[in-house]
C-alpha cells in the first residue's frame, strides 16, 4: 500500500498521463488506497497513487450499506481494508415494462417472454442485499468531501465458495508489487534527458519489430521504413515529447531527428538478432531473421548433417558448433543473437529439439 512519503509526490504533468497504462485501465486498488489517493490539482476527478494517474477503479467487496433511490442504488462496499460508497444507476430497461397491444403471432410472444426473462435476470444481478458480494467498475470522485465511486458497471457476484474473493486476494499483492508500487516515471525537465530518448527509441523499436514480423517483411532499406506513416508519425510524436528543447532548436529539421531515431532502432534490432546484414550485399539492406528462408534452411541442414556423425549422434550439436558452421556456409558476420533466434524458431516449429543445455538434435 501507499506509504506516507508517497502521498505528496510532485504531480505528473497531464501531458504525460496517457503514457502510463494505469491511466487507461480500471485500477484494482484496495479501498483504503482509493480513499487516500491525492486528487489532481490540474484536472478534477483524476487521482494519484505512487505517481500513477488513476481515474477509474475495479473493486470487489461485501455490501454493508444499502440505500435505494428512484434513479440509483447507494451501496456501501467493504473489501476488509475500508468501506466506500458506490453510486450504481438503475437501468431503465430493467424496470418492469408494460407492453401495449397483444402479440399477433407465437413468435412475437416468444420474443416478449425472452425479454421479460432477460429483464428479470438483469434485475436479480443488479439488485443486491446486505451481505452480498458486489463487483463495481467506475470513476472515482469526491462528493461532499467524501470519496466515492460512480459505477459504470456493477453486478452481484455469485461466490458461494469465495473463489472470486480468494482469487482477488492473491492477485492484488502481485499487481501492487509489479505495477502500482513502482512509481510512474518520465524524463526530468519536462521532456528532456537520456531516459526520455531511450524510452522513445524503445517504443519505436517495439513497433518496428512488430511491423516487420506481422507483415512478413524479408528485406528492407531504412529509407523504405521511413515511408511508413504509422512509424514516422509515432517517432515524430515521441521525439516531440522527449527530446531536449535545445536539441530540437539545433536540428535543421525533424526529418533528421526521425532518420537518426530509425537508425538507432535498427541498430538495436541487430543487437537483438531480429535483423542482420550480409557483407556481400548493399550496406543499407537489412534481412529479417525470422523470414530469411535460406538462413533457416542452412542452419537446419547443418544440424541434420552433423547429427548423423557419431560424435554428435547422442547429444546433438552444440550451439557454438552450429554458429561456426553457419558462419562458414552462409554469412561470416552473423552474430550469436541471430543464430539464437533461428534455433529458437526451428525449435518452436518442431524441426529440432534441445537434448540438453545448448545441444540440439534434428528430426
Amino acid at each position: 500500500m501507499q506509504s506516507e512519503s508517497k502521498k505528496h509526490e510532485e504531480e505528473t504533468p497531464a501531458l504525460h498521463w496517457g503514457l502510463d497504462p494505469v491511466f487507461s485501465a480500471f485500477a484494482r486498488l484496495y479501498i483504503k488506497d482509493i480513499h487516500e489517493m491525492r486528487e489532481s490539482k490540474q484536472v478534477p476527478g483524476i487521482f494519484f497513487y505512487n505517481g500513477h494517474p488513476v481515474r477509474q477503479v475495479d473493486i470487489v467487496g461485501t455490501v454493508v450499506l444499502l440505500k435505494e433511490k428512484d434513479a440509483f442504488y447507494n451501496y456501501g462496499v467493504d473489501d476488509s481494508t475500508g468501506v466506500i460508497n458506490c453510486i450504481c444507476w438503475k437501468n431503465p430497461m430493467v424496470a418492469e415494462t408494460a407492453f401495449s397491444g397483444h402479440p399477433d403471432t407465437t413468435s412475437s410472444l416468444t420474443v416478449l417472454e425472452q425479454i421479460k426473462k432477460l429483464q428479470k435476470m438483469v434485475s436479480q444481478k443488479t439488485k443486491l442485499g446486505l451481505g452480498d458480494v458486489i463487483r463495481v467498475r467506475g470513476y472515482v470522485r469526491t462528493y461532499r468531501q467524501q470519496r466515492e465511486v460512480q459505477a459504470s458497471c456493477f453486478y452481484k457476484v455469485d461466490d458461494l465458495y469465495c473463489d472470486v474473493q480468494i482469487s482477488r486476494m492473491l492477485e492484488l499483492p502481485c499487481l501492487y508489487r509489479e505495477v502500482y508500487d513502482k512509481p510512474f516515471q518520465f524524463s526530468e525537465e519536462g521532456q528532456s534527458g537520456p531516459k526520455g530518448q531511450n524510452f522513445s527509441i524503445n517504443v519505436l523499436l517495439e513497433k518496428m519489430e512488430g511491423f516487420l514480423l506481422e507483415n512478413k517483411i524479408q528485406t528492407f532499406y531504412q529509407q523504405e521504413l521511413e515511408t511508413i506513416d504509422m512509424l514516422v508519425s509515432l517517432t515524430g510524436h515521441l521525439l516531440h515529447f522527449f527530446l531536449p528543447i535545445q536539441v530540437k532548436s539545433e536540428s535543421n529539421s525533424s526529418s533528421k531527428m526521425i532518420h537518426s531515431a530509425f537508425k538507432e532502432a535498427i541498430r538495436m534490432l541487430q543487437e537483438k538478432g531480429v535483423v542482420f546484414q550480409k557483407p556481400s550485399g548493399s550496406k543499407d539492406l537489412y534481412h529479417v531473421t525470422d523470414h530469411d528462408k535460406e538462413l533457416l534452411k542452412v542452419t537446419l541442414d547443418v544440424i541434420k548433417e552433423d547429427c548423423r556423425k557419431p560424435r554428435h549422434a547422442e547429444k546433438g550439436c552444440h550451439f557454438l558448433h552450429v554458429l561456426t558452421c553457419v558462419r562458414q556456409n552462409y554469412n561470416p558476420s552473423l552474430t550469436e543473437a541471430v543464430i539464437h533466434r533461428v534455433v529458437k524458431l526451428l525449435e518452436s516449429n518442431s524441426d529440432i529439439v534441445s537434448s540438453m543445455e545448448g545441444y540440439y538434435i534434428a528430426f
